[in-house]
């Protein structure tokens, strides 16, 4: 007897994704509809429809539904859900930089009649994501499948200690780690406790000597600048040693434009570590750390009006870029995440100092009065530093006792009085949420991680992913 009806979004090249089709079909559960990717296309289970993610971020249909008679979007539809709108026109920064509003929005709205049908036509009782929805038909199909009152499950990648967080809804989060936290309430807790996984993630990030940036960090500055970026730039060059010529123009022609770099570099203040700041690190964009998980803070220079506008007096907000901007995609290029004049724009709002870009994250971090964030990994460094940080969007760590979550100048406000009369957060506060996370996330990646402390193979991954989902799935179905 089938259990489960099951929609897969688990766009992937990976073959261990095997494994977790296998144990869905052998935990009897149907998988109705599968979005992978085009190279193992082959392991789609007998039944389910297959699409390849790229087709469907290009709001290409999947080859069994090229065919089927479907019908314009319902302008009914489409305005119960202007939120979801307004959220996915964003998204297109990714996909479709160069797209204009229009273009954005009839694609987006070519999508929704496409995944509406999709839901009824297949009649999933639960959507199943690799991770927080964020490759724009995947949040079409969220908002639609929370409007008909179905099931999500999804994990996120934390890369702490090799634990993924796990979701019913990314908005709401884990009640499953606030409980385990509560329960924490009263523990002496110490390193110790931890185990040894958890334990060297918060030993490194303690160490006096310096922690590091997070591996992902080291391997982007390591293909985007120096030597990394030339082998790139002549690995493009030898795909199509016919252009090189052009390509060699294109390069001194942007060489020699305005850019990111240089529109930084003309409106940066030097540091002053002595003087009360708040220091809002800038995530990087476009990405589903801003879009969705940032809200409407998507838009960060009005998290940095936000913030400023809520300074106490004699304070400034130390606004610095996230290097990544620089090194990956687009690298100094201006688009539509980062345009001509945005950097202009942050240094024009009072009280606002733009850094250096190569200043240390760890040091801005250890002398300011707390640090702000959207959703970036500087928060939760903060917090292990002993540091509040105060957050505006929905990362993974949202829970952690010492994060400060605000949504108004007035919410900026009372955390910035409660930070000057803060002797800082409590080891044990921190502790016990990496307990919690030890207790409650899975012990997988979500890709192969080679090189990545802990490693975990693929396969040992998809095991632990399918073993959750399905216990995940049995409860769906008692409940």
């Amino acid at each position: 007897m089938i259990s489960m009806r099951v929609m897969l979004m688990w766009p992937s090249n990976d073959a261990e994704v095997k494994i977790l089709l296998d144990e869905l079909q052998n935990a009897g559960h149907e998988i109705v509809y599968w979005v992978g990717e085009r190279a193992i296309e082959h392991l789609n289970t007998r039944g389910s429809i297959f699409h390849d993610h790229y087709d469907a971020w290009d709001a290409v249909r999947a080859e069994a539904l090229k065919d089927a008679e479907i019908l314009p979007a319902d302008p009914t539809l489409i305005e119960s859900m202007f939120e979801t709108e307004s959220l996915i026109l964003t998204m297109m920064n990714k996909r479709y930089d160069r797209a204009p509003v229009d273009e954005r929005k009839h694609i987006y709205y070519t999508m929704l009649a496409y995944w509406d049908y999709v839901l009824t036509r297949t009649k999933p009782d639960v959507v199943i994501y690799n991770t927080v929805p964020h490759s724009i038909y995947t949040n079409i199909v969220y908002d639609l499948t929370k409007n008909r009152g179905l099931a999500t499950l999804m994990f996120e990648e934390t890369w702490v200690g090799g634990r993924l967080m796990f979701y019913k809804d990314f908005w709401h989060g884990s009640d499953e780690i606030r409980e385990a936290i509560r329960e924490m309430e009263g523990r002496a807790l110490t390193p110790a406790d931890l185990d040894p996984e958890l334990r060297e993630y918060y030993e490194h990030q303690k160490d006096p000597r310096g922690p590091k940036s997070p591996w992902y960090m080291q391997r982007q500055r390591a293909i985007g600048t120096g030597s990394g970026l030339w082998m790139h730039r002549a690995r493009i060059v030898f795909r199509a040693p016919h252009l090189i010529f052009s390509r060699a123009f294109g390069l001194l022609a942007r060489s020699m434009r305005a850019n990111l770099r240089n529109e930084y570099e003309a409106i940066v203040q030097k540091v002053g570590l002595s003087q009360p700041y708040v220091y809002f690190p800038l995530n990087f964009q476009p990405e589903r750390t801003t879009s969705p998980q940032g809200g409407i803070f998507h838009d960060q220079i009005l998290a940095a009006e936000l913030l400023a506008a809520a300074l106490p007096e004699g304070w400034q907000l130390y606004v610095k870029e996230h290097p990544s901007q620089w090194w990956l995609r687009g690298k100094t290029r201006f688009s539509s995440a980062r345009y001509s004049g945005y950097y202009a724009r942050l240094a024009q709002i009072r009280g606002v100092r733009v850094v250096p870009i190569h200043t240390d994250t760890f040091t801005l971090t250890d002398r300011a009065k707390l640090v702000a964030t959207v959703t970036g990994t500087a928060g939760l460094e903060a917090l292990v530093r002993g540091k509040h940080a105060l957050v505006l969007g929905f990362p993974w760590y949202r829970d952690c006792p010492g994060v400060l979550m605000a949504r108004s100048v007035g919410e900026c406000k009372e955390a910035f009085a409660l930070v000057e009369g803060s002797p800082g957060v409590p080891e044990r506060d921190v502790l016990s949420f990496l307990k919690a996370l030890e207790k409650t996330g899975t012990r997988a990646h979500l890709v192969p991680t080679e090189g990545v402390r802990p490693y975990i193979p693929m396969t040992e991954s998809m095991h632990a992913i399918a073993e959750r989902l399905i216990g995940e799935l049995q409860a769906l179905k008692k409940a």
